[in-house]
């Protein structure tokens, strides 16, 4: 720092009152200059700091906005891709729902197409059933009716033989009775 003004020779003394009078009005001068400039100095650095305030201020606030700014396009986008993901989930499940509808319209049109198969082999197997019901019936009214005529030629036969005297070897009748006896086709002869 430089050190205050110094004088290298100290002034001379006052001689006269006037002298005086006027070296205390020079000082007076001087001082209330000196006072003016220090007020002046600190005006221009009270006023250069203010304007470095605002300044700050201006730079703060701009960069506040800038921040806030960036946060609006920041949250913008973020925004729009939420909007965008909502909009492809939504129609990546309207397509999975409609997949869904037509594959189970194919399962319902195929359960349909089976239950008819199914129906018509019953009533099929059913129309079968029935024929060999009938024809099952139509042979065993056939087989009775040929049992009850060897059963009624068979006792007919026996009602006509007669015994023979004497005592039966074995089951009573010889091989030559046996042969004459019909059997009925339907009985396999041994």
């Amino acid at each position: 720092m430089d050190e205050p003004y110094a004088p290298a020779e100290p002034p001379p003394p006052p001689r006269t009152a006037a002298e005086v009078q006027l070296a205390a009005s020079k000082v007076e001068q001087i001082v209330a200059a000196a006072e003016l400039a220090a007020e002046k100095l600190r005006a221009s650095a009270e006023q250069r700091a203010l304007e470095r305030i605002a300044e700050a201020d201006r730079a703060a606030a701009f960069r506040v906005q800038a921040a806030d700014d960036e946060a609006e396009q920041v949250r913008a986008e973020v925004s729009q891709e939420a909007e965008q993901l909502r909009a492809a989930a939504a129609e990546t499940a309207r397509e999975a729902r409609h997949k869904a509808q037509l594959a189970a319209r194919e399962i319902i049109a195929d359960a349909r197409a089976a239950a008819r198969e199914v129906l018509r082999e019953g009533e099929a197997l059913s129309t079968n059933l029935h024929e060999l019901s009938d024809a099952l019936r139509v042979n065993a009214e056939r087989l009775l009716r040929d049992i009850r005529r060897a059963h009624s030629e068979f006792t007919t036969r026996l009602d006509r033989a007669e015994p023979e005297p004497g005592p039966r070897a074995g089951d009573g009748r010889s091989a030559a009775s046996a042969e004459s006896l019909d059997v009925p086709e339907f009985i396999p002869r041994s």
